[in-house]
């Protein structure tokens, strides 16, 4: 990738710049996320995932995951093989990612996720996990964003800020640069961060649908064209006389089908929640005090549920099904 910088770093890590280096979700899930301010271990630690192939959102959540296992007194140095896993230990963050790649020691554990881990460690480990349907949290706070909050609990693929939206791009000053593109969609007023209002609701239906239609078209996120030079770009590429609604109804398709694909596996409304931990207000910090609502987060998953034509427990309902053109999808 073209937009990768290259670090190279010398003893005692050695970081190979051919790795590129790290990016803001490494940077704060090997670095703040562990309290680890040192750079060159957290250069290591992505090349490391880069060369044996691990996300490095969900392996920094694993590690801090066991700090704080650790700290708390649920993990001892016996579990983790004389590691002293304190949030801020550089060293033992980059060997427990060769622990993990290789499933060795505790790192076999972990390798199976927070979710998985929480169950095996037991002794109130749950309340440390932070993930959705599995998935370990991305570094974006929804405590601030919280319509990316919302965004984690509805997505078929657990937490994921990927086809989500980011409310700061929505408030006042940052809309006025991206109005354009929002107006396209129908939306025309800027919203606060914390709104979860119905209105927020709809602002995410729209950016969600939209985000996954990207996803399909494998185009990059920080290329910041608008949706119609975007449906302009598709007319000339592949010369099908396509509209932004035709776009978009792709990315609904996709969302509805990884739906119902996991109704029927036995995941719904229960599934669809925020870790109890944002529903607790920050201490200090310029977020002192700001958590969500968890009435309020309830009530916007029922908007949601509603807007979008899902059922009560969120399966898609068969008109919804047919009004997309997938209504095979009732039947798997």
């Amino acid at each position: 990738m073209r937009c990768k910088p290259k670090v190279a770093v010398g003893k005692p890590y050695n970081v190979n710049p051919s790795y590129g280096g790290p990016e803001y979700q490494t940077l704060a899930s090997l670095g703040s996320n562990c309290g680890i301010d040192n750079l060159e271990a957290i250069a290591k630690g992505n090349e490391l995932c880069s060369a044996y192939g691990l996300d490095t959102i969900s392996t920094g959540a694993n590690i801090a995951f066991a700090m704080e296992c650790f700290e708390q007194g649920i993990l001892t140095e016996k579990d983790t093989g004389g590691l002293k896993l304190n949030f801020g230990n550089a060293q033992a963050m980059v060997q427990l990612i060769e622990m993990v790649a290789k499933r060795e020691g505790i790192g076999e554990v972990l390798a199976e996720g927070v979710a998985r881990a929480a169950r095996v460690f037991g002794k109130g480990a749950e309340d440390f996990a932070l993930h959705i349907k599995g998935q370990e949290l991305p570094m974006h706070e929804p405590r601030y964003k919280s319509g990316m909050g919302l965004g984690y609990t509805i997505s078929p693929t657990g937490a994921d800020h990927c086809h989500n939206m980011h409310d700061h791009f929505y408030t006042s000053r940052p809309f006025l640069s991206r109005a354009a593109q929002l107006k396209t969609l129908g939306i025309f007023e800027p919203l606060p961060c914390q709104d979860l209002s119905p209105a927020k609701v709809r602002m995410l239906v729209y950016m969600s649908q939209w985000q996954h239609t990207v996803n399909c078209l494998v185009f990059c996120y920080f290329v910041q064209l608008h949706p119609p030079q975007i449906a302009d770009l598709m007319r000339g590429i592949t010369g099908w006389d396509t509209t932004v609604w035709e776009l978009m109804k792709v990315g609904e398709r996709c969302i509805n089908m990884a739906r119902a694909f996991n109704i029927r596996e036995g995941l719904g409304k229960d599934d669809d929640y925020l870790p109890r931990r944002f529903f607790t207000p920050f201490t200090s910090g310029p977020l002192k005090g700001v958590s969500i609502d968890k009435n309020e987060l309830d009530q916007a998953i029922d908007t949601y549920y509603a807007m979008v034509g899902w059922d009560k427990n969120g399966a898609p309902t068969l008109a919804k099904l047919q009004e997309l053109g997938i209504e095979w999808v009732a039947g798997v």
